[in-house]
Parts: C-alpha cells; sequence; structure tokens
C-alpha cells in the first residue's frame, strides 16, 4: 500500500513538473513566449522557417507536432487567416490566443498623420502588425504572463515576474531606439517600404510611412498609386527606400529608377529571429539611411 502511494505521488509530481506545451504562429511570438516561460514551457513553433506569415496556414503535420499544447498562441488581427480553421480543429483541447487582442489597433485612413501618401489598397483594413509597437510588445507581455498562468496556475507567480523584468528590458530598447533615431530631422523621418507593415512604428517614432503595397503582397498597388507613391518621393525628396527581408525587391527597384532614390538595406518586416534583434538592425538600417 505504501509502495502504491508512493508511485502515486512520484507520478504525481512527475506530471506537475512537465513543462507547459505551448505551440506558436510565428518566430517573433516564439521568442515572446519564451522569454516570459523560461524553463516552465516547451514551445513548438509551428511557422518555423515561414519569412510570410500572410500566406502561412499548418498543415496535419505541424498539428501534430503540437499535439498536447494547452495553448496556441497566435498575433491576431486579422494576420492569420485559418484561426477560425485551427480553432475548431483543436477544440476543446487547447485554447487559441489572439496576443494582438491585448494592444490598441490602427486601421489604415488617408486622413492619418502617420501616411505621407494614402495607401488606398489597404484603406479601413487594420494593420496587423503590431509587433513594431515596442509598447505594444510590452502589453502583449503582461497579457502573455497573465495566459500562462491561467493554463499553469502553479507557476502564475514565475511568469509574472519574467514579465515583468522583460518589460523593463523593452524599456530600455525604447530608449536606445528614440536615441538611435534622434538624429533625423523630422522632415527626413519618411520611411518609404515595400507594404503597409511600419505604421506602429511610425506612430512610436514619429515617422511618415510610404508603403509602396498594400498589407499584405495580394494588396498589390495600382499604377496610380504607384505613380502617386513616386510623385510624393520625388517632392518629398525622400533619403531612401527600405526593401524587407525575404520579399520580392522587384518594384521598389522600379521606383528607385524613376525616382533616383537609393535603396537602403533590407529592414525586418513580417518575421524576425527576436524582436530586439528586428528593432536593433531595423533602426541601426533606418539611421544609417535617412540621418
Amino acid at each position: 500500500m505504501k509502495l502504491l502511494i508512493f508511485i502515486t505521488l512520484l507520478i504525481a509530481n512527475l506530471a506537475s513538473a512537465a513543462p507547459l506545451k505551448v505551440a506558436v504562429l510565428s518566430e517573433l511570438l516564439g521568442d515572446l513566449t519564451q522569454q516570459i516561460g523560461g524553463d516552465k514551457v516547451s514551445v513548438i513553433n509551428l511557422a518555423e522557417g515561414m519569412s510570410n506569415p500572410h500566406d502561412f496556414s499548418p498543415t496535419p503535420r505541424d498539428i501534430s507536432k503540437a499535439q498536447g499544447a494547452r495553448l496556441y498562441i497566435a498575433s491576431g488581427k486579422g494576420l492569420e487567416s485559418y484561426l477560425p480553421k485551427l480553432k475548431s480543429i483543436v477544440g476543446s483541447q487547447a485554447e487559441v490566443i489572439e496576443l494582438g487582442r491585448s494592444v490598441v489597433s490602427i486601421k489604415i485612413s488617408g486622413d492619418s498623420a502617420v501616411y505621407a501618401c494614402c495607401p488606398k489598397h489597404s484603406f479601413g483594413a487594420i494593420d496587423p502588425h503590431w509587433w513594431h509597437s515596442i509598447e505594444a510588445w510590452r502589453r502583449a507581455s503582461t497579457a502573455l504572463a497573465k495566459e500562462l498562468g491561467k493554463a499553469d496556475p502553479t507557476n502564475a507567480a514565475y511568469y509574472k515576474a519574467r514579465a515583468k523584468n522583460y518589460r523593463n528590458e523593452l524599456s530600455k530598447l525604447k530608449s536606445w531606439c528614440k536615441k538611435e533615431l534622434a538624429g533625423i530631422p523630422r522632415q527626413q523621418r519618411l520611411l518609404t517600404t515595400a507594404h503597409a507593415a511600419f505604421t506602429y512604428f511610425c506612430k512610436e517614432f514619429k515617422f511618415q510611412a510610404i508603403p509602396i503595397q498594400g498589407l499584405n503582397k495580394q494588396q498589390s498597388a495600382s499604377p496610380q498609386y504607384i505613380a502617386e507613391a513616386i510623385s510624393i518621393i520625388k517632392k518629398r525628396k525622400v533619403e531612401a527606400i527600405f526593401p524587407e527581408k525575404g520579399a520580392n525587391s522587384k518594384g521598389i527597384q522600379s521606383i528607385a529608377n524613376s525616382t533616383g532614390t537609393k535603396i537602403a538595406p533590407a529592414l525586418y518586416g513580417d518575421t524576425a529571429p527576436t524582436i530586439k534583434e528586428l528593432f536593433r538592425h531595423n533602426v541601426s538600417v533606418i539611421k544609417q539611411a535617412l540621418q
């Protein structure tokens, strides 16, 4: 009898010590989950190796890798069109968390001071690329800690403490970004990019955006919009056009040829290994090109 009780307690202890299995739908969300979850979570990235989250849809093989996951972490805000299907597949076995719901959305509008050129091909849509705001990432850190705590109450205080430390690191990162960008004159704070992915960055660091395409490659720019963008680039004497890693830069090359504007090194747009790497790389490239 004592042996049976011992074995039962041992199994219970081993089960409670097992990491919380969490599936994520982007590399950046995997980084965030690991930062908050530490050694108490096991992260499965279903989108590993994917550079374009707009086109990604998990296969049955991807889902099988996440078997046993208690949480699925998604960006939300319409980025992952397959979420309703995913929710029906996992059913009651796991919870799908749209982390972007913790962040205030930015709607694309020609009336917004964030845009130097009205992005008519995306008018009225919500920009889902909220990770380009450090403040948004800080809010998401808090929200994720709460969700991890709900799924794993034993370690709720651990997640909360890690989130607090991580938010402090992000505050330091934001201060570094502001310091690096401080030397760029206001009239030169124009961010011309391949698609409309940098609204949150522009709002946070007081830039204006000139996106060549819409929110994704399906929203290609019309000849009329490209002509309008070229006109703005010439009129505002834009210093540089920024391609994006993993994206076709053919359209940008054509606009650069038409305007005589230089092409800067590529920015991280839809994804990156870590949020710190994204901001440190993008800010350094923008500073070098525009200062």
